[in-house]
């Protein structure tokens, strides 16, 4: 079900239904004032002011008017300037024929309520100039009033003021859509450049995510490879062992960035419903540390992990963020640091998460991947989203320290927002 609520009645109304109801209102008023002007043809002088009586031509052309008139009004969305002119036309006509008779100003009444309904649709549908000559027309039509009868004449003021009234609030109706047009324009530019920003993002990440995977499984095949190539003469077994490995960490590999560049993609995997070797693996997390310790040994690199403090789950964000920094740490050894041999600490403190991963190798900063590579530099690219700090360099009994530090209070906000998203 929709949460998009209805619009209003008026806004549910096509505009052929607008014209139908223009013409049922036209439609009454034209037949009242039909059988008014046709009681005054009877009782021409109904307050004994003097006024002669109208011949058949002018009762004629006065009714003939009223339809012209209400004709006009009722088809005036379809032609609004077209419209406006009839209105007017007709009430020259008028008051040339028959504007000192009573027939006359029984029909003007008819003339002011089309000449607003016309004078308020040319000013909040068409140019400004447009509308400011319909209301030229409108105040001159009123003026022609004072060149008939008294009651005409009488009538002057309130015709004048009807017509500005409708031009005036035509025109801010056109303001106000004109401003609701813009301010729609200015929401999509907003949501494309917020939409614009956030694929930008998630590129970034998908990068530094394919990096991660590419860097540290080519690392273990490439040191498996030569490991193979070195025994395959010797020992056969030991090489096909190397081979088995090669094609057990280029699956995981496979799958993994298959999974990504799905999501780069925004569509399903080829092959998702062909057995469970296409679906996507899940983020890897630190309780995942032991296969990447696994997969280090496989590249020659023997791996001591400890964990302190009080263990337990945190955000899907900061939990890939840490096992990534300390497997792009351990490929930096297994590229750079010429040992065979490192240690991973990973402390859970109350309020922050502390990686740690030394070797006693001979890397040095350069050579850990500032220079050619991005390993450092993707690494402090994630502590830097948790408002970390990293500390990259010798460390204090030889060989090469990575120690970075993600506040968990960051953490937290981000769970709060996943929660609340």
């Amino acid at each position: 079900m929709s949460d998009i609520p209805r619009p209003p009645v008026t806004g549910r109304l096509r505009p052929g239904h607008w014209v139908l109801v223009d013409l049922a209102v036209s439609l009454a008023l034209t037949v009242l004032t039909w059988l008014r002007v046709l009681d005054a043809y009877r009782v021409f002088d109904p307050h004994h002011r003097g006024y002669a009586e109208p011949t058949a031509t002018e009762l004629v052309t006065v009714l003939g008017c009223v339809v012209v008139v209400g004709a006009a009004a009722g088809l005036r969305r379809l032609a609004p300037v077209a419209a406006a002119g009839v209105v007017f036309a007709a009430w020259v006509v008028v008051v040339a024929v028959a504007g000192r008779l009573t027939i006359a100003n029984l029909a003007g009444f008819q003339v002011v309520f089309a000449a607003t309904m016309t004078v308020y649709l040319v000013a909040a549908v068409g140019a400004p100039r447009i509308g400011a000559a319909a209301l030229a027309f409108g105040l001159v039509g009123a003026g022609l009033s004072g060149f008939g009868s008294r009651e005409l004449w009488n009538n002057l003021v309130f015709a004048a003021l009807a017509v500005v009234t409708a031009w005036a609030l035509g025109s801010a109706a056109a303001r106000y859509r004109a401003y609701g047009a813009e301010l729609r324009r200015h929401q999509l530019d907003l949501a494309r450049a917020e939409l614009a920003e956030e694929l930008a993002e998630e590129r970034i990440r998908l990068a530094r995510e394919l990096h991660d995977v590419i860097a540290h499984s080519m690392s273990v095949v490439n040191v498996q490879a030569g490991y193979g190539r070195f025994v395959i003469g010797r020992d056969p077994a030991k090489a096909e062992q190397a081979l088995d490995a090669i094609q057990a960490v280029s699956r995981d590999a496979m799958v993994e960035m298959r999974g990504l560049l799905t999501v780069l993609r925004g569509a399903p995997a080829e092959g998702a419903d062909r057995g469970a070797g296409a679906e996507f693996a899940p983020a890897p997390r630190l309780a995942d540390l032991e296969r990447l310790v696994a997969s280090s040994a496989e590249a020659g690199v023997r791996v001591e992990l400890r964990v302190g403090g009080r263990v337990r789950t945190l955000s899907d964000g900061v939990e890939l963020s840490a096992f990534r920094i300390v497997q792009e740490a351990l490929t930096n050894v297994a590229r750079h640091a010429g040992t065979d041999s490192a240690r991973v600490d990973v402390a859970y403190e109350e309020d922050r998460l502390v990686l740690e991963v030394t070797d006693p190798g001979c890397g040095t900063l350069n050579g850990a991947g500032t220079g050619e590579g991005h390993g450092l530099a993707g690494i402090a690219e994630r502590v830097g989203l948790y408002r970390g700090r990293l500390e990259a360099g010798p460390g204090p009994d030889g060989g090469f320290r990575v120690r970075a530090v993600l506040p968990l209070a960051e953490a937290a906000v981000e769970t709060v927002v996943e929660a609340a998203s």
